[in-house]
């Protein structure tokens, strides 16, 4: 099980040099995928009830978004000028699903692997701020590591909320204090990575917080109060670049408004099937005269996959977005009632990343980010965990009534 965390640990840093080093064919990072899923199996095969795969309606539209994936890459795709396979991404994508599914089987295995997420984009932000110091405090955006400095920004959002949550609390000191530190780590990191389409994504998850949190409201505004210090003083900060923009900036406001033009074409002349998983960049093109002829990516995830899957595809993806949130909210239901702090704040604070992701997604291609598949994929195994714990609760119910009755027979 300790594997299946370091794959969950890595996940926010796509260019680390030794999980992303060749061994054997395939980099150690997939090899520790195909480790976990192996042992997902052997879980399964010793196991007394499997979880329910198919329960959630995330899971189901992901297989639908599989699906869909799969049609277009035999029938329309044409990737040869990628860097990467957009099917065998999709691929990978399922076999996490299953593995995550199959050993997150207890609350305790949850808990872990939330930790888990929050030490991977705390060690990321790590990485960035030692760049960022390299360089020499410059207005270098750092992210090599850690990948592309807007990925690492609106991946970071989707554990800083629950970092927040499990920074208040009621547990060990040990893990408040690790959350605290991981929550300084990430909002300076965040910070300098300059991304305006995370701060945005942050300032929906914060909202959220706000609003919704209840007795939590105090640490949302906590944590806002720490983080404009650092966007007020910061040299290359997301904030600088909103009130301050530069050349550059104007610049790839217009590449983004081209991109979203051509991406408005391929829909409405593709509504149903699209071009072709993965053939948005071939089809793409700029037409300002700085820059025109580029080809390029949507620069927002929910039109990049209407254009290369089509309407069906972009209601797939929406629908499990839906999914993930329905089950996350279930759990934070579950917390409240049981009056248990961690269902509640995991709950809230997977709700809260979610949302704050997908309002950044609609600036970002990020539909291969691997750390929000991770927590759908986690969310997914909520209605399971929901239906063991019911379990658990009528057979104690059961043997209770029982223990009465006999008691009650004993005394007449």
């Amino acid at each position: 099980m300790i594997l299946f965390y370091i794959f969950v640990l890595m996940a926010p840093m796509p260019n680390h040099p030794l999980f992303e080093e060749s061994f054997a064919g395939l980099t150690v990072i997939k090899w520790l995928g195909i480790i976990c899923c192996i042992y997902a199996f052997l879980t399964l095969s010793t196991g007394l009830r499997w979880p329910a795969f198919l329960k959630s309606w995330q899971a189901r539209f992901f297989l639908v978004l599989f699906s869909i994936a799969t049609l277009s890459f035999f029938t329309l795709s044409k990737t040869e000028g990628l860097t990467f396979s957009p099917m065998f991404t999709y691929v990978s994508y399922v076999l996490a699903f299953f593995t995550t599914m199959s050993v997150v089987n207890s609350y305790k295995r949850l808990h872990r692997a939330l930790l888990a997420a929050i030490a991977g984009a705390a060690l990321a932000s790590l990485y960035v701020i030692r760049e960022f110091q390299a360089s020499g405090g410059t207005n270098l955006r750092p992210g090599y590591v850690a990948g592309d400095s807007n990925y690492f920004a609106i991946c970071t959002v989707l554990v800083i909320p629950i970092a927040v949550y499990f920074a208040k609390m009621n547990t060990a000191r040990l893990q408040r204090w690790f959350c605290g530190v991981s929550l300084v780590l990430m909002l300076l990191g965040f910070t300098l990575a300059s991304s305006r389409g995370g701060l945005i994504g942050l300032c929906v998850a914060i909202l959220y917080m706000i609003v919704f949190s209840g007795r939590s409201r105090r640490a949302a505004i906590l944590t806002t109060v720490l983080l404009l210090p650092m966007m007020l003083l910061s040299p290359a900060s997301p904030l600088s670049r909103m009130l301050h923009p530069g050349y550059g900036d104007f610049l790839g406001a217009q590449v983004r408004r081209d991109f979203l033009r051509a991406g408005l074409d391929m829909v409405r002349n593709h509504p149903v099937t699209g071009v072709g998983l993965g053939n948005f960049t071939a089809q793409s093109f700029t037409i300002s005269r700085e820059v025109e002829g580029k080809h390029g990516v949507a620069c927002n995830t929910f039109l990049e996959i209407a254009a290369e899957l089509g309407i069906p595809g972009f209601l797939a993806y929406c629908a499990i977005l839906a999914g993930a949130l329905s089950s996350a909210g279930k759990l934070r239901a579950e917390g409240k009632r049981l009056n248990d702090d961690f269902l509640r704040y995991a709950g809230q604070g997977m709700q809260a990343g979610l949302l704050g992701f997908s309002a950044g997604a609609m600036f970002l291609s990020a539909e291969y980010q691997k750390p929000f598949w991770i927590i759908v994929a986690l969310t997914a195994a909520v209605p399971t965990l929901l239906r063991q714990q019911s379990g658990g609760q009528n057979s104690r119910q059961s043997q209770l009534v029982t223990s009465r009755t006999t008691i009650a027979a004993t005394n007449f």
